[in-house]
């Protein structure tokens, strides 16, 4: 996507970027559209031309960037759709001022990381009776194999 977008196809794609990842006025939360990650998926297109080819054959199915479309879309081009769903997310929350409006530190996740209270006991036993009641679920493997190791 050296070329960039039309003013058209720019419009069309912050459309679908603002049905991806919708505004939250009350929190003071933008759109991915109306935040610019359009630049991000651009960044990213122009590096990988098999994403080009999705970003494209997407705008070249939209014809609104409302909802109705994006569903569509999601449909009708279900892998060019994930992939800019996924490049969209990155875009979006790779940015430290919308990570704050989720309460979650400015600073990159690593090597840092964020603070992860633990799990209370109750929790974990919630979590892993399932597995503790489906028992054994392994062979034991014969004597001196040495794949076991």
């Amino acid at each position: 996507m050296a070329s960039g977008l039309s003013p058209q196809e720019r419009k069309l794609l912050d459309g679908i970027l603002d049905v991806l990842i919708p505004r939250n006025p009350a929190r003071g939360i933008p759109g991915a559209g109306e935040l610019g990650v359009a630049d991000f998926l651009i960044e990213c297109a122009a590096k990988d031309e098999s994403f080009d080819v999705a970003i494209r054959m997407i705008l070249e199915r939209a014809s609104g960037g409302n909802i109705e479309d994006v569903r569509r879309i999601e449909t009708e081009a279900s892998d060019a759709f994930a992939r800019l769903l996924e490049q969209s997310y990155k875009g979006y929350y790779s940015r430290a001022d919308i990570r704050t409006k989720f309460g979650v530190g400015a600073h990159p996740p690593h090597p840092e990381g964020y603070e992860v209270a633990p799990e209370s006991p109750e929790l974990m036993e919630s979590l892993t009776a399932p597995v503790r009641a489906r028992g054994r679920a392994y062979r034991d493997t014969p004597a001196g194999d040495k794949n076991a190791e």
